[in-house]
This record gives C-alpha cells, structure tokens and sequence, in this order.
C-alpha cells in the first residue's frame, strides 16, 4: 500500500509540472510582446478609449507650477504615464514617459490605466500614501486641463497641460 501510495503521488506531481509548463507555454504564446523602448509610441488595434476626444500620442503634456513640472503622457490603450519633477531636470522628465515605464511613486511616476465617459478622463495615481484621483478633458488641438484632488492632503488644483510634440522636443524648442 505504501508503495502505492508514494508511486501515486509522483504521479499527481509529475502531472501538475506537466500542467504548469504547458500553461506557462500557452500565455508566453498568447501574450503580446511588449514593444521594444523607443519604439512606436502609438500602435494599438482596434477602437481604443481615447478616440475621438482628440488626446494626442506624438508627444507629451506639461504643466509649470511655479519651479515643479507635470508631464504625462496618454497611450492609445488607454494608458496614462505621469513624472512630476523640478525645473533643474525637465529635460531628463519626458525620457521616463514610454508605455513600459514601471511607476514609481517615490519620485512621482506613475503609469496607470485611464477611464472615459463622455469626453471625460479620469484616472487615479497612487503615491507611497493615499490617493490623487485625476478629472479632465481636451479643451483644446494641444491643451488638456486636469481637476487633481489629493485624497492625501484634501488640497485641489486646476491643472492646465499644454502639448509638446516629440518633434519639437527633438528640436530642442522648449516650452516658455
């Protein structure tokens, strides 16, 4: 009986591994691969969540309060990466905004996912405590402006983006 047992059980082992690898198989399969960084920013197929209210992918959106900086930057997915940093490196901020960026909240990246109703945006990011839930809409070919409430400190503010194109940034025209 013992040996029965034991001989049982490496069967019931041997077909688990055989059952994980083959699961394994089939997701890395059916998986989409990541595209590679720095390649194109704005494939996707079929009807994304951000068609027709006119967000645009070929570059970021920034907002100046006093010597910080808001940069984020919308994926046809409906992917949303942000950075906030400082004037003194502005120009190093638009280089973590790609679709695979890992966020990190302690220096304030975020990539998350974005939900519209009507020709609203929301999102919602979340820093090492709380929450900062995202309100807005494209109010103009190359402005989207953001209600941001920090569930943290219960402080709003209207946040109004401006577009900067990847072309121009390539330029090397900034922002005034």
């Amino acid at each position: 009986m013992n040996r029965s047992v034991k001989t049982l059980l490496i069967i019931i082992v041997a077909a688990l591994a055989v059952f994980v690898a083959a699961r394994m198989i089939m997701q890395r399969m059916h998986a989409p691969s990541a595209p590679a960084a720095g390649g194109a920013q704005d494939q996707v197929t079929g009807p994304g969540p951000f068609d027709g209210l006119g967000v645009r992918y070929d570059g970021h959106y920034r907002c100046e309060r006093g010597s910080l900086r808001y940069l984020l930057r919308f994926f046809p997915e409906g992917r949303v990466v942000l950075v906030n940093g400082t004037k003194d490196v502005e120009a190093t901020l638009p280089d973590f905004l790609i679709r695979e960026t890992k966020g990190d909240p302690s220096i304030g990246l975020h990539n998350v996912m974005a939900t519209v109703k009507g020709d609203s945006i929301f999102f919602v990011t979340k820093p090492l405590r709380g929450e900062i839930s995202y309100r807005g809409k494209v109010t103009a070919s190359d402005r989207v402006h953001f209600f941001r409430h920090s569930h943290i400190t219960g402080a709003d503010f209207d946040m109004e983006y401006t577009f900067v194109s990847d072309e121009e940034r390539k330029s090397g025209q900034q922002p005034s």
